[in-house]
């Protein structure tokens, strides 16, 4: 048998990105939320699958624009914000070119960069998660990265950079472009999406997988002035969306009117969470997205709930372990609690 091909260097090293398929009572570890904008379902009898979906999805961000109050020429859509962002690492970076970005932070950051040679450039959260703004303008300044990514709440750790500071570093960072990635900015209270034509080099990523609860059909947006937006255009894949995702959207966006309830919803139940994990003697970070970042006060937390068909995130950073808990439903999150209370019972 002949050898295989080898993939080139710098992705041969990449662990390939598997979902672990396990059976489970409550999911708590992806950060999905509740499908209230679709739950009746949609008629797609009219749609057309043997056509070509619309390449530049015309009507989708004429609705998006609509939503975010913006203009449908500062909008580009993908398949999920995680996407575009590759496309726009891939769009700017040539191999050996810098991108800065704090961590813990979204783990396809750097593997963006490998897949296309870039350096990913780590700065150091401080010891509470916080992100210093001028600890990452001063190595800006120093390092000269092509691309800085800020993701506002930080994922995993829930962690907000105020307006001031986001302000702060575009008028200190003017020969880098600046993804704000807003994923969960939905459930914060920070958005840079008015300032998109005050920076040229700004870009602001949005998704419909978390404030929408549509993760399942994978559309995000990304959104800066509208030069930018032409300019990127040239790297977009053609009829990058299909037809069932447009129309899944559109017909979502056309019903925002349960939107703010359920967002409002989600932070009053994480403000609950969060009391119910303190009591029980957890160490917690503020959030401001859809799931609280802890230090658990038990061992294994995440295979022993695992264990018990309940699903968190796990994180090891810096040889310590972490939890990511989503905000669930009411009863989902009693659940996990009731399970955390009977595993601390057994410890005693």
């Amino acid at each position: 048998m002949k050898a295989m091909i080898r993939l080139k260097p710098g992705v041969e090293k990449l662990q390939a990105y598997f979902v672990n398929d396990i059976p489970y009572r409550v999911k708590l570890d992806a950060n999905e939320g509740s499908n209230y904008l679709l739950k009746g379902g949609f008629n797609i009898n009219h749609l057309k699958p043997n056509l070509y979906p619309d390449s530049d999805s015309r009507e989708l961000r004429r609705k998006m624009a609509e939503y975010y109050g913006c203009d449908e020429t500062n909008i580009m859509v993908g398949n999920g914000s995680s996407e575009l962002i590759n496309t726009i690492v891939n769009a700017y970076c040539d191999k050996g070119e810098k991108v800065m970005s704090f961590t813990p932070s979204f783990s396809m950051y750097q593997t963006y960069c490998d897949l296309c040679g870039a350096e990913f450039i780590g700065i150091e959260t401080e010891e509470d998660f916080s992100q210093n703004i001028d600890k990452l303008i001063l190595a800006a300044k120093d390092q000269k990265p092509k691309i800085i990514i800020l993701c506002n709440p930080n994922n995993p750790t829930g962690y907000v950079t105020s307006k001031e500071e986001i302000l702060k570093l575009l008028e200190n960072i003017d020969d880098s472009l600046v993804i704000l990635d807003e994923a969960y900015a939905d459930f914060s209270y920070v958005t840079a999406m008015d300032l998109i034509n005050t920076y040229e080099n700004l870009i602001v990523m949005r998704t419909l997988s978390k404030a929408f609860g549509l993760a399942g059909i994978r559309v995000g947006a990304l959104v800066a002035n509208a030069k930018t937006i032409e300019y990127i255009w040239k790297v977009k894949v053609p009829y990058n969306l299909n037809i069932y995702s447009q129309y899944a959207a559109i017909e979502a966006l056309s019903n925002t009117d349960g939107v703010d309830e359920y967002i409002n919803d989600i932070k009053k139940l994480r403000k609950e969470l969060y009391m119910q994990l303190e009591d029980l003697q957890f160490q917690l970070y503020p959030s401001g997205g859809n799931f609280i970042f802890t230090k658990p006060p038990i061992d294994n937390l995440f295979e022993k709930l695992m264990r018990r068909g309940v699903l968190i995130r796990e994180f090891i950073y810096k040889e310590k372990v972490y939890n990511r808990i989503t905000v669930g439903t009411k009863e989902e999150n009693q659940i996990l609690i009731d399970e955390i209370k009977e595993l601390i019972g057994g410890c005693l």
